[in-house]
């Protein structure tokens, strides 16, 4: 019997779906969640350790090579979704089990701990929603009189799919856009944070504090969003420091307009006669 794992309409609002490969490696990982304890092996090495229900046993190594990315990527997509509650880690040496919290809700049906794990409330639910489905069909065939009645009911199901769909959007950006505020508000209260930017930056703190609000009206503009507040550090910290880097550049190019060109300036001079009087009748 072919296994498989559903995926659902919720995954439209989460912040991975706006990036399809992270969105790849996150079904990679449920995908791969052992469905019952026992040994399994570690990446594409010979070692072989124990797991429970919905662990993967791997090595950072292993996923940069099998997901084409860099270690420091792999950790950092890691630690985002420890973040957001998606996953929880924990090291064996060299080896990291990774364990998908809520692992039931992605491969109902399957074996657990060598029972079933469907429920008479799945069950129900599944037989009520069949139910409604045909029904629905059955409603919809009646509706259906004629083509032109068919096909404006189409038109009619398009434009408030469409509408839906937007509105589906602004409350996502509406969101990301209240985040990256509170990404900002958050960092302003952080004093040890911006200390120690302030530190790597070699400026003051209140030359930071000047450009974060320009920095978040910049992101939020070109809906650069950013999934964790360590994200938005990162970010803000690489803006400063090309924001203050380009201002000190420009300072000697306007000084040197200001001063003006003068073709005699650095010319060294012959030193001057004296008049002794020797020019005189």
């Amino acid at each position: 019997m072919p296994r498989w794992m559903p995926v659902y309409e919720d995954d439209m609002t989460h912040w991975l779906w706006d990036n399809a490969q992270r969105y790849q490696w996150w079904l990679e990982i449920r995908f791969r969640a052992a469905k019952t304890p026992g040994m399994r092996y570690v990446g594409d090495t010979n070692i072989r350790i124990r797991v429970t229900y919905g662990e993967w046993p791997v090595t950072i190594a292993y996923l940069g090579t099998r997901w084409h990315a860099d270690e420091r990527a792999v950790i950092s997509f890691l630690e985002a979704l420890e973040e957001d509650g998606l996953i929880t880690r924990r090291k064996n040496g060299l080896v990291t089990v990774i364990s998908v919290c809520g692992f039931e809700k992605y491969c109902f049906g399957m074996p657990n701990d060598g029972a079933a794990i469907q429920s008479a409330n799945i069950e129900n639910d599944s037989q009520e929603a069949a139910q409604q489905f045909v029904q629905n069909d059955m409603d919809e065939e009646a509706r259906s009189v004629t083509q032109r009645e068919t096909e404006s009911g189409t038109r009619n199901k398009t434009r408030t799919y469409l509408h839906k769909r937007k509105e589906i959007k602004e409350l996502l950006i509406d969101g990301k856009r209240e985040r990256e505020k509170d990404f900002l508000e958050k960092l302003k209260k952080s004093e040890s944070t911006l200390e120690g930017m302030a530190m790597s930056l070699h400026c003051e703190l209140s030359d930071l504090l000047a450009v974060a609000d320009d920095f978040s009206n910049a992101t939020i503009t070109t809906e650069d969003w950013h999934p964790t507040f360590s994200a938005f550090k990162k970010h803000f910290l690489n803006w400063a420091r090309m924001r203050m880097k380009k201002s000190k550049d420009e300072v000697p190019q306007k000084n040197k307009s200001a001063g003006g060109y003068q073709p005699n300036a650095g010319r060294r001079r012959g030193p001057v006669t004296p008049d002794c009087g020797l020019n005189e009748d």
